[in-house]
């Protein structure tokens, strides 16, 4: 989620736009005519245009509702349209058209809470789990989203990766397109440069409407089965996330989106939802001026601050903590990775160097490592005795030992000129907290009861996500849960 390219999806979007219009040219009080009397106008009010909210829209058309979508921003802009469009299934008819056998649903599970260090909601896990595979059926066969499949990852994505395909790039752009052109044939109303700013609830306190506000004012809009929200988190509200995160967190650069702004929490807060959560979150290494990613370079070569030129951080753990470490354990959040012309040569960082060199991002190259250091800034007496003892250490299997010690399965020395140092920071992705929701998504109180009307779904809900997440699965989280809602809701409009 890091592609600066991504910034242009509304231009890739603009046919889209453009079809549309007749959907979302209307004007709020338009919109809200009937409900200003207190009578509903739609069955539902979806707010935010990303993956979770245009599911939710579509399935809610399919089975005969009539949907609302409300987008604060002239497109969908959250972090959808950032993402790479990795989706997860265990046994989907894609995976078995490529010859993928042998997961379940179990596995699937144990893999979800072991990542999540045993914090996420047990109930919400197995429900996700056992309805990723209906829902990208669902979304290849109704929607026409065109997934590849048959691709292996090492732990914890495996095989059960489905990447959405398509002209527009990254994948989670190209998924928005398809969602919303899916969306524009069924009739949904889709309203952009529309923001909710409260909800509204009726006199028993069940959550019927919300309050816009546009460019023509203040205006309110009622629904008979309540609100959706699916807003994502906080991640680019930096008081938000230097409250629950901390500052560490706050330092870094985005990844994704700057409009995800915590109105998951902002718009729940005044019915006293109860918050789980708040203080995790994703991260990864970003070079923040550029957005490019050195996702698998920082797992090759010695990592060394930029002010100091220090080692302060062990190379085998995973990107994300990288990250953490980045931002928390320097005074800058800038840190570099030194590595040699063989892990230069690597395969699979081929993606990482073309990132940088598509985005016009920094990378010092010398012959020797004092030259290095000079290019990049650093200090080289003190580079040149880092890679040293590394080196020894490479050599003497003793890299246990070093401070910090490096824990890297196979660590390559660096030998071999010319020499790299790439920078990078610790990045912001995505946040995990918010308000707790049950497995029909239904927004919960403090007295862990449902907020009748309310629902969240994707990064807007707290529950699923601790700590770090299978890759993937939080646009599939979205896909399961914006589904799901719109059946529910219309279970429950039918009683």
């Amino acid at each position: 989620m890091n592609n600066p390219s991504r910034r242009h999806f509304l231009e890739g979007a603009a046919a889209t736009i453009a079809g549309a219009a007749v959907l979302s040219s209307g004007t709020a009080e338009a919109a809200a005519k009937k409900g200003s009397k207190g009578t509903a106008s739609y069955d539902l009010i979806i707010v935010g245009a990303g993956c979770g909210g245009l599911v939710c829209a579509v399935r809610a058309a399919q089975i005969g509702l009539k949907p609302l979508l409300l987008e604060k921003m002239m497109d969908s802009s959250g972090n959808t349209i950032y993402a790479a469009g990795f989706m997860l299934g265990t046994n989907t008819k894609m995976q078995r058209a490529a010859g993928i056998s042998g997961d379940t649903t179990d596995k699937f599970y144990d893999d979800m809470i072991k990542v999540s260090k045993g914090h996420g909601d047990p109930a919400l896990t197995r429900y996700f789990v056992d309805h990723a595979d209906q829902t990208l059926e669902w979304m290849a066969d109704y929607c026409g989203i065109k997934f590849k499949t048959g691709m292996h990852f090492i732990f914890p994505m495996l095989t059960r990766s489905h990447l959405v395909q398509g002209p527009t790039q990254p994948g989670g752009s190209q998924l928005a397109l398809d969602l919303q052109k899916k969306a524009k044939s069924l009739g949904v109303k889709m309203m952009f440069n529309t923001k909710v700013v409260q909800l509204l609830q009726n006199s028993k306190g069940f959550v019927d409407g919300v309050r816009v506000k546009t460019k023509d004012g203040y205006s309110d809009i009622r629904s008979r089965g309540g609100v959706v929200l699916a807003t994502g988190g906080f991640s680019a509200n930096q008081a938000m996330v230097t409250q629950y995160a901390g500052a560490a967190a706050a330092r870094m650069p985005i990844r994704g989106s700057h409009i995800i702004a915590g109105e998951n929490i902002k718009l729940t807060d005044p019915l006293f939802a109860k918050f789980v959560n708040v203080d995790q979150y994703h991260c990864g290494p970003i070079h923040g001026p550029t957005g490019a990613n050195p996702l698998n370079i920082v797992n090759n070569g010695i990592c060394v601050s930029r002010e100091g030129t220090e080692r302060f951080t062990d190379e085998g753990q995973t990107y994300v903590q990288m990250a953490r470490d980045t931002a928390a354990k320097t005074t800058d959040n800038w840190a570099f990775m030194i590595v040699d012309e063989d892990v230069h040569n690597l395969k699979v960082l081929a993606n990482d160097w073309n990132s940088y060199a598509k985005n016009h991002a920094p990378v010092y190259k010398a012959d020797t490592i004092e030259a290095l250091a000079k290019e990049a800034g650093l200090d080289p007496k003190k580079l040149t005795k880092i890679v040293d003892e590394y080196n020894e250490a490479c050599a003497n299997n003793t890299r246990a030992k070093l401070v910090p010690p490096n824990t890297l399965k196979e660590a390559r020395p660096v030998k071999k000129a010319p020499f790299y140092a790439v920078p990078f920071q610790g990045g912001m992705t995505a946040t995990f907290g918010g308000p707790l929701v049950n497995t029909d998504a239904q927004v919960l109180d403090t007295e862990n009861q449902p907020i009748p009307g309310l629902y969240a779904i994707g990064n807007a809900a707290g529950g699923l996500f601790y700590d770090n997440y299978v890759g993937g699965a939080q646009l599939t989280n979205a896909a399961v849960y914006g589904y799901h809602v719109a059946d529910y809701i219309k279970a429950n409009l039918k009683k």
